[in-house]
């Protein structure tokens, strides 16, 4: 999702024990009892929503202190820019929205890409049976709510598959589905782990096709740090790493349990167990991937990058090795797909 400026200084680190030294985020040297813990902070993108429930389940379970680490999750919000947040040092790890990583890397700002949580975004155009739009072909003669970012993105597409973009009527989207259950529209772009679930839970049968499948490659939610701190601090990035992909297996293996947690701990008020874990189980197949969870791929990547070119949303190609590394990924998960939960 996509978030806005960051306003926010972190909390002083406090010491608990001897000596205690706040650095670019991490806390080095926090004594608890006879263990000694690197304290971590990382700024979340947006809400504590579903999408991060493997950062709650890898402090839960204690993933992230069997790897040394006291982290402290932060929430995002609507005036939070995690990529700002991170290249200022306020905290050591983020996670933002891919398009303004590449934005932000693309005006200069020393941030890059170490994993992602959503190998696809979750990001789709969705319809009714009875008007289905599966192909761009689909799109010809519609009525299709989208956000102004959506327009410049899909209309190349349109007009590579020879779709007349003067036939499609493009009108705003409010974030509630209703538009498409009151067939006022025939397309509806919002997310399928959040309006895709809602109009399900109500009972509206609902065609879903990604943006990605529609010809624009996405990840969603990627891992940032700075490019400084991969090189002096990577060992910590991999275990944080570590426990994070233990905490996305964790929450991958018990939707309900997840669900559950976010709803009444995590996350903002008003949320509902049983749709929390409508939620996890919606986007299961957006975060897995057949070399673990939180992978990110050079190739699908440098797609990604010219897409965004192509959509005129940064200003030119940016080099792959700039936007992002598979280091600390090779580092945490020493050559397997997967980490065991009593690792």
């Amino acid at each position: 999702m996509e978030r806005q400026l960051s306003r926010r200084q972190f909390v002083k680190a406090v010491g608990a024990g001897a000596g205690a030294i706040a650095v670019g985020g991490i806390l080095t040297d926090v004594s608890e009892g006879a263990v000694r813990l690197s304290r971590v902070t990382d700024q979340l993108g947006w809400l504590k929503i579903s999408q991060f429930s493997g950062f709650f389940a890898a402090q839960e379970k204690g993933f992230y202190r069997k790897q040394g680490l006291d982290v402290t999750v932060n929430s995002g919000g609507p005036n939070v820019i995690a990529s700002q947040v991170v290249a200022t040092g306020r905290a050591l790890v983020g996670d933002d929205d891919n398009t303004t990583v590449l934005q932000a890397i693309d005006k200069g700002l020393p941030v890059i890409v170490y994993g992602a949580i959503f190998q696809k975004s979750p990001y789709a155009v969705m319809s009714l049976p009875s008007k289905p739009i599966r192909t761009l072909k689909d799109f010809a003669g519609k009525t299709v709510a989208a956000s102004p970012a959506t327009k410049p993105q899909i209309e190349p597409l349109l007009k590579k598959a020879g779709v007349d973009t003067t036939s499609v009527k493009w009108v705003p989207a409010g974030p509630d589905p209703g538009q498409l259950a009151s067939h006022q529209v025939d397309g509806y772009f919002g997310y399928a782990t959040a309006q895709g679930v809602t109009l399900k839970e109500q009972g509206i049968n609902v065609v879903t096709t990604l943006v990605n499948d529609l010809g624009f490659p996405s990840y969603a939610n990627v891992l940032i740090t700075k490019p400084e701190t991969i090189r002096k601090q990577k060992d910590t990035l991999a275990a944080f790493l570590r426990g994070t992909i233990m905490g996305y297996e964790y929450s991958l293996k018990y939707p309900q349990e997840m669900g559950k947690l976010v709803a009444t701990k995590y996350g903002p008020p008003g949320l509902s167990a049983k749709t929390e874990a409508a939620v996890h189980v919606a986007q299961a197949a957006l975060i897995r991937s057949p070399h673990g969870v939180l992978w990110v791929d050079p190739v699908k990547m440098q797609s990604v990058i010219r897409a965004a070119a192509a959509a005129k949303s940064i200003s030119k190609p940016l080099p792959v090795s700039r936007v992002m590394t598979t280091e600390i990924l090779k580092l945490a998960y020493r050559g397997k797909t997967s980490i065991p939960l009593s690792a």
